[in-house]
């Protein structure tokens, strides 16, 4: 448990700092791609690459179990121990039992716990106040006005509206007004009351790690500096906006929270100056957007992808086991009488593998994964009679609950060529350990 979290700390930490390199390549872009970016940093700490890992190994490969490793594969396996489940980290064994564990896990789950009744008082402040408050005057349904000393916020997640505090109302002009309004559209337009919970979760949960802190700085800033170039872009006036954002932070500074989604949040003096005088953002591009997507999907998809292929390789590997484990087997085949209609049944456990009620073409079937009528051949020595097969292996058989049919197909042609004087053929070829081509036909040698 230790080493897969430091596993995901270490990999989360080298995320974040990979993220903050490409932001300061895009300076001169829209602020809302960086606060994107600066998200998926955050959401990195909820989503360990080792869960990425085991959803591709239970996908596993939508290809032939048998099939080789590729150069991609052993390329992937090579890269697999930065990104599986945990590296192998050894610790001295400690004689006497140590309680700094115990009192690290009690000190964080005070910490988190803390922070998380902070962030649901919040919540529910916010919710008590919007639904006290009243739709404003002339404004559109999303505004309420409330008595409470708060400054302009969005309050809410599935429903969000814009507060309003009355005593403000007075004071600010039509166009600061609308402009300030437009602000606080913008956030809810961008569903930034959802983003900022989520990465409050991130906060409580890793609390202890100074890169959520600095990520959290830089999530408040981007958002407040996207709503503003959003502002802008929107025709209103610069001046008459900036001077609503200091008459807010005159008469609202009070009543101020740090982590609001609100129109005096984050740094008011970089805000007011790039409001003034920054030139617009310029577009991102056709390269820059190719290249953000591509390494977007990559996070994802080269862990899912690795376990993907190191279930591949693993089942290979069972495969080949056990496959050597039949060829080695000591067969007992036994004549049974009825049982007609009856599918065959493979069952194995440790080092005994049975195959009951199975007619000769079934066995092939089952060994080649194919359909019995896909086994050609006639006679009645395919169909007429059935069989209980029990092999007994030298070395148990790996994941016997799991046991491929493929595994079979050596101790099968060893079995009907020796006790059934028969071959198999595909594509024309007498088959040894290699037959993957159908269809399968069976014949009496000649």
């Amino acid at each position: 448990m230790i080493r897969a979290l430091i596993d995901h700390l270490w990999q989360s930490t080298l995320f974040g700092v990979a993220i903050w390199s490409i932001t300061l390549a895009l300076r001169s872009n829209a602020a809302a791609v960086r606060h994107g970016l600066w998200l998926l940093a955050s959401l990195k700490f909820l989503v360990p690459f080792s869960a990425l890992y085991l959803a591709g190994a239970a996908a596993g490969l939508f290809t032939p179990v048998e099939t080789e490793p590729t150069l991609f594969g052993a390329a992937v396996q090579a890269a697999a121990p930065m990104i599986s489940p945990s590296l192998a980290l050894s610790v001295a064994p400690s004689k006497d039992p140590s309680l700094l564990l115990p009192a690290l896990f009690i000190a964080w789950a005070m910490v988190a716990l803390g922070l998380g009744v902070r962030w649901l008082r919040n919540w529910y402040a916010a919710d008590r106040i919007s639904r006290a408050a009243r739709p404003a005057p002339g404004a559109l349904p999303d505004a309420r006005v409330t008595d409470a000393e708060v400054e302009p916020a969005v309050a809410g997640v599935l429903h969000p509206v814009v507060l309003l505090p009355a005593a403000l109302l007075g004071r600010l002009s039509e166009f600061q007004l609308d402009a300030v309004m437009a602000h606080e559209r913008e956030h809810i337009a961008r569903h930034d009351n959802l983003k900022a919970h989520l990465h409050s979760l991130v906060e409580a949960l890793f609390w202890f790690h100074p890169l959520v802190w600095f990520i959290s700085r830089q999530l408040m800033e981007e958002r407040e500096r996207a709503c503003d170039e959003a502002v802008l872009d929107r025709g209103h006036d610069a001046g008459e906006y900036a001077a609503g954002i200091l008459a807010v932070c005159r008469h609202c500074a009070t009543a101020h929270q740090r982590h609001a989604v609100a129109a005096i949040a984050g740094d008011l003096t970089t805000r007011v100056r790039h409001i003034l005088g920054s030139p617009p953002p310029l577009a991102l591009g056709f390269t820059k957007a190719f290249l953000l997507s591509a390494c977007t999907l990559a996070v994802g998809a080269i862990p899912f992808a690795a376990g993907a292929m190191d279930d591949a390789l693993h089942r290979h590997q069972v495969l080949a086991d056990n496959t050597r484990a039949l060829w080695e087997a000591d067969i007992e085949v036994r004549l049974l009488h009825g049982g007609e209609g009856e599918e065959a049944r493979i069952s194995a456990t440790g080092n005994e593998v049975t195959i009951r009620n199975t007619t000769l073409r079934q066995l092939v079937a089952i060994a080649y994964g194919v359909r019995p009528w896909q086994v050609e051949g006639s006679g009645d020595w395919l169909d007429a009679s059935r069989y209980d097969i029990r092999a007994l292996v030298p070395v148990a058989v790996s994941e016997p609950e799991n046991l491929h049919p493929f595994a079979l197909r050596g101790m099968v042609n060893k079995l009907l060529s020796s006790r059934f004087d028969l071959e198999i053929y595909l594509n024309k070829e007498c088959q040894t350990l290699c037959g993957q081509t159908l269809p399968v036909s069976a014949e009496r040698a000649r």
